[in-house]
């Protein structure tokens, strides 16, 4: 692992004649990262005590405290490792086109997002996706992620992309990947081995970018599966799983209704953990006394949150695969809004620690709505050549969760423009015979 020499010690705990620490100490100190980092990505960063760390690495408490101030001060380090492997990633996009060396060059770009994915998936598995942070205020992404999509965007910009803003290209080249290897690392959705996977998303891709590349190039630079529609996995929930928890009492009042409002649209704004109950009474204007007497803990709240925002999606979800192929611009701008309302709690579902507070089968019958719906819908095509059926479903819930949010492109950010773009990624790539 990378080091950073002007961090190798807290001031305080050495002369500054002394600040190395030799071999020995920065062992130490890349074992501690090293283990924080599969307890990160284990555990969650939240779940994850300083104690844990110092166990895991087999040292004291005292020992971590040597290298870092505590495991805030760890995370924005391994967030630094990341964010420079994402910047030099940047970098490195060029030569796409409809060709077989254009493809190959697109191919090549996604085996290093994956092979950076793995190497800083505990910094990842933190975040929705580049480019917007879930409230973990350890760090500030925002300028990393910024620069990432700037370069990715003007090094579009000079390729011949057909009928798609380079911002809005960019987008999708930096959130779908994510999205994907995150479902992968969370074992959300069955996929492929990393190899078939990385495959699978370089036709997807490059059929979002090129929609006009031949066929015979996608054959030639993809391996064939042979299913070529994808499958409709089984509904595993049974009837307790589908059973939603209670709604909570109003007793007429309109109290509730206003902090669950509030509420969303603050785990949307600054992340759940960033969230505390005076902020939400503050945000409803009322008293925290008030607040308490209809929820008594934040975690209540989320539970209410998500219970609404499953039966919303169900129903949504459930008119997908039946509906006219002329409607799915109809049908998307439902999504892109109910997204939008429930953001912040959809977030949540990704956070291990966060989905603990919950019932599982709650979240998992939410994206499991989804994931269902999408599937059916395409057993009904015959997807392009080199896509496997099951990256195939991930990619399509990749765009459905990332793509609704702002892609920096010009023109209004408004619910019919997202909903607008995602329909169009979709048909240029899977639905393309819909």
């Amino acid at each position: 692992m990378a080091r950073t020499p002007d961090k190798l010690r807290r001031s305080g705990y050495a002369p500054a004649a002394n600040a190395g620490v030799g071999r020995r100490g920065l062992h130490t100190r890349d074992r501690i990262l090293g283990c924080a980092a599969k307890m990160f990505l284990a555990n969650g960063f939240h779940a994850t005590s300083l104690d844990a760390i110092a166990k895991a690495a087999r040292a004291s408490r005292a020992t971590v405290y040597q290298y870092f101030a505590g495991k805030e001060e760890i995370f924005r380090e391994l967030s630094a490792f990341a964010e420079r492997d994402v910047l030099g990633h940047s970098e490195h996009l060029s030569g796409l086109g409809p060709t077989v060396d254009g493809m190959n060059a697109l191919h090549r770009w996604l085996v290093e997002w994956a092979d950076i994915y793995d190497a800083h998936a505990a910094v990842f598995a933190e975040f929705p996706g580049i480019g917007t942070a879930t409230g973990l205020a350890v760090i500030d992404a925002s300028s990393a992620a910024n620069q990432f999509h700037q370069t990715v965007t003007d090094r579009l910009r000079r390729m011949r992309l057909r009928d798609l803003d380079a911002e809005d290209a960019a987008a999708a080249l930096g959130r779908i990947p994510h999205m994907v290897h995150l479902y992968r690392y969370r074992a959300m959705f069955p996929l492929p081995t990393r190899a078939t996977l990385t495959s699978s998303l370089t036709v997807a891709l490059q059929l979002m970018l090129f929609p006009e590349t031949p066929t015979d190039v996608l054959q030639a630079v993809t391996p064939q599966f042979t299913n070529g529609r994808a499958r409709t996995p089984p509904d595993t929930t049974d009837s307790a799983a589908a059973t939603p928890p209670a709604a909570t009492e109003t007793s007429g009042s309109p109290i509730p209704q206003d902090v669950l409002s509030v509420s969303s649209a603050l785990f949307a704004e600054r992340g759940y953990y960033a969230v505390g109950m005076e902020d939400i009474a503050a945000a409803a204007d009322i008293s925290r006394a008030t607040l308490y007497r209809y929820f008594s803990t934040k975690d209540k709240i989320l539970a209410e949150l998500t219970r609404r925002a499953v039966a919303e999606i169900e129903e949504h979800a459930a008119t997908l695969p039946a509906m006219a192929p002329d409607s799915l611009t109809e049908w998307m701008l439902g999504y892109v809004q109910f997204h939008r309302t429930y953001r912040g709690v959809i977030r949540a579902w990704f956070d291990g620690t966060v989905a603990e507070l919950l019932s599982d089968a709650d979240v998992d019958h939410g994206i499991g709505a989804i994931f269902h719906a999408v599937a059916a819908l395409l057993s009904t095509v015959d997807l392009p050549a080199g896509v496997d059926a099951d990256v195939a479903g991930a990619v399509f819930v990749a765009v459905l969760g990332r793509m609704s949010e702002p892609t920096g492109a010009s023109g209004p950010d408004s619910d019919e423009r997202a909903a607008e773009l995602m329909v169009k990624l979709l048909r240029r790539s899977l639905l393309r015979t819909t």
